[in-house]
């Protein structure tokens, strides 16, 4: 079974039951609603048509990915115009500007010299000096620019929130919908992640809250940004607009490593089969970019326009799938458990999780099974990346959700026990019932005494299946 996971985004390509039913049966396990484009009727709609259709065993969660602040330029008379490379350009509020700057945040931000970069970076300018209230640029890389296009000033950021008013409105939209995480846009510090976890508190507790990396702020403050939130996300296409290009899979290695080492999920997107958007078979650059996100440990593995708006989003899936399980056959696993650093502190349930690693990695049983309340064991075993599949069972059906993000967790839901013995056989029985499990296999499980109690998982054993 394919250990890491895919997370797919919804779009016009996929509307339809029989467009999601796709998905989920290619391998999708978590559905993005991206908050910058439609409305929430449609998005909605793809909520039920998804709880209609997940399987029993791992269903598929729902992340809603917020807009975050945007920045970007104004409207271009005809809509459209081609800039060439080496023409000077007036840029900034005047009415005789040939591209229109008027967001206030921006123009404090320009000076002489300032890089700026249009859309996904296609067209550069460089500001050379004043002209009354706008400055003069000459256009380093031409192209198309589109009007109401982002833009980015390199090396800068602008001084604003990181949850817009449109934000607090999707997130309250999202909440309704009962999703499973929100992702955070333009996170820079701890304090925006806790911001949204103090606006979930109420009916949007227990939403899973991943932030995204995308800022140069995110990246010097990417060890507390991890601690505060559930993930997060790597979101290459806005850092490399921030950050020089070829330090992004540094950045990328750098923060999967971190969220492995901190047992938080981790997603790896932007533009990894983007030549599927228009091709029915991947790049072999593309190929090698998903391989090695998956051998450096990621949980999940994004696809945006490839789903969303691309002529081939099913065989998207399809290929991604492929290509990870390919790569999961060459994943050192023993190598993850040696990485384990002693010098942190460790608590019981972190301790128990190596520990079932550990024990799997000389056993060799047919799973590692997991009977958790929040998710937390799951993903403290989870991140020592132990070669058996590991099998969780929960009571609250919105942790079995959730659990979909987790890299190799397949989880169902149990009923609520109250004695450990009882959970156990439960669990095994579950699992058993389903055909997963066969007389004479070895599991390793992991329990908690008294169970239900999230944090209290201090039970180890292992057990023959009868």
């Amino acid at each position: 079974m394919r250990r890491t996971k895919i997370v797919c985004t919804l779009g016009p390509a996929v509307d339809s039951p029989e467009g999601i039913r796709g998905l989920i049966e290619a391998g999708m396990n978590v559905a993005r609603l991206n908050c910058s484009h439609g409305d929430w009727e449609s998005k909605r709609r793809w909520i039920s048509w998804i709880r209609e259709q997940s399987p029993s065993i791992g269903p598929v969660a729902v992340l809603a990915d917020l807009q975050g602040p945007k920045f970007r330029i104004g409207d271009l008379p005809t809509g459209a115009r081609q800039f060439a490379s080496g023409e000077s350009v007036l840029v900034g509020p005047s009415q005789a500007a040939d591209l229109p700057v008027l967001q206030p945040e921006v123009l404090a931000a320009l000076e002489a010299g300032s890089v700026l970069l249009l859309g996904d970076g296609q067209v550069e300018l460089r500001l050379t000096e004043r002209h009354g209230a706008d400055w003069l640029a000459k256009v380093l890389c031409g192209g198309q620019v589109r009007s109401r296009q982002g833009v980015t000033v390199v090396g800068r950021s602008f001084s604003s929130e990181a949850l817009s008013p449109k934000d607090l409105e999707d997130l309250r939209e999202a909440v309704r919908a009962d999703v499973d995480y929100v992702a955070l846009s333009y996170v820079r510090r701890a304090d925006d992640v806790r911001r949204l976890r103090g606006l979930l508190q109420g009916d949007g507790e227990g939403i899973g809250v991943i932030a995204k990396i995308e800022t140069p702020e995110a990246v010097e403050n990417l060890e507390e940004i991890v601690d505060a939130s559930d993930g997060i996300m790597i979101a290459r296409g806005d850092l490399g607009l921030q950050v020089p290009l070829e330090t992004v899979p540094h950045l990328q290695r750098r923060a999967i490593r971190c969220a492995l080492r901190k047992a938080k999920v981790v997603i790896t997107a932007t533009q990894m089969l983007e030549s599927m958007v228009s091709a029915g078979r991947p790049t072999r650059a593309e190929a090698t970019d998903v391989a090695n996100a998956v051998l450096d440990g990621t949980d999940a593995l994004m696809l945006s326009g490839e789903t969303a708006t691309g002529k081939f989003p099913v065989e998207s899936v399809r290929w991604m799938a492929r290509i990870a399980e390919e790569a999961e056959r060459h994943y050192d696993h023993e190598a993850r458990l040696r990485e384990v650093s002693h010098s942190e502190q460790v608590v019981h349930t972190l301790a128990v999780a190596y520990g079932a690693a550990q024990l799997a990695a000389l056993l060799q049983p047919k799973a590692i099974l997991i009977s958790t309340s929040s998710g937390q064991t799951a993903r403290l075993v989870s991140s020592f990346r132990p070669k058996a599949p590991l099998w969780c069972g929960a009571w609250n059906p919105k942790v079995v959700r959730r659990l979909a993000m987790v890299w190799g967790a397949i989880a169902l839901p149990q009923q609520r026990e109250t004695d450990t013995d009882r959970v156990i056989e439960s669990l095994i029985g579950s699992f058993r019932d389903q055909g997963m499990l066969q007389a004479g296999q070895t599991v390793v499980v992991t329990a908690g005494v008294p169970p239900g109690v999230p944090g209290r998982t201090n039970l180890i054993l292992t057990r023959t299946v009868e």
